[in-house]
């Protein structure tokens, strides 16, 4: 089997259907199998999924286990050369983006994992690549103070606003809303860091796949299509608090620690292995 489809879905039945609606009328040329993995949703995911969709292998979480957990079930029951990661927010404009990607990942052995260019959906094109954070960047990110002068110039680098998106090139982050995926690494790395529930996984794989001599590519030839909902606070003037410490922000600050706790342990462990 080319490759698999791994979708988590939590409470987002109506993307959900949109999403494997899509992936179905596409008409892929190879073989490809569809897998869902619901997180213990409250609306009728599981059963748009089960019923109008049966073709679909249904994977249910007796609970929400978080974003790199939920993923690691669909991919332990993948058997496809490549792992699709995919957001229900994602829509695929046409099987030749597809074609194109397999075609790359065929012809470039050493690419760990690549990321498309993803479009809003008004057609601009989304930040999707990123350079790594700096301490305080994830805190620029998510609270006002991302409007001071010197965290605007490292939010610019971060985003890579001075990336040229048209270009294929390697990246060290790439967003993991759709990411496809070499299934040996993926064994290989034993997935994502279930340390993560909701962020910084995919930043923390990338890490991994890198240091696994795999290189991260940003593929601009495949536009795919992200309806991402902006969830970082607004910096367009000083909102409440409430604003400021709302639950994803929190979320992303805390697992921002988890992933500087994990990167400091890495460090001690290499600076340990010349100690003598």
């Amino acid at each position: 089997m080319k490759f698999s489809f791994v979708i988590l879905n939590y409470n987002t039945s109506n993307l959900l259907r949109l999403c494997l609606k899509n992936i179905y009328s596409l008409n892929i040329p190879v073989e490809f199998e569809v897998i869902v993995v619901d997180n213990a949703s409250s609306d009728n995911s599981v059963k748009i999924a089960k019923h109008q969709f049966p073709q679909t292998k249904l994977i249910l979480s007796k609970k929400n286990i978080g974003h790199a957990a939920g993923n690691n079930l669909g991919i332990k029951e993948a058997k496809g050369e490549y792992i699709v990661i995919l957001n229900t927010d994602i829509i695929i404009p046409s099987a030749k983006s597809i074609e194109k990607i397999i075609s790359y990942l065929d012809n470039h052995p050493r690419v760990g994992l690549l990321g498309p260019k993803l479009l809003n959906g008004d057609g601009s094109v989304q930040n999707s690549c990123y350079r790594p954070y700096k301490f305080f960047t994830p805190i620029y990110r998510r609270t006002p103070l991302g409007n001071l002068k010197g965290a605007k110039k490292d939010l610019a680098r971060h985003l890579m606003l001075d990336f040229d998106h048209n270009e294929t090139r390697e990246v060290e982050w790439i967003l993991g809303a759709c990411m496809f995926i070499r299934k040996s690494v993926l064994d290989k790395l034993n997935g994502f860091n279930e340390s993560f529930f909701l962020y910084f996984a995919d930043y923390e794989l990338c890490d991994r796949i890198r240091e696994n001599d795999y290189q991260i590519m940003y593929f601009s030839d495949s536009d795919i299509i992200h309806y991402h909902r902006r969830e970082s606070a607004s910096r367009s003037e000083w909102p409440g608090l409430s604003n400021v410490i709302n639950y994803t922000t929190r979320a992303h600050i805390k697992d921002w620690i988890k992933y500087l706790k994990i990167n400091k342990n890495k460090q001690t462990n290499n600076n340990n292995k010349y100690v003598t």
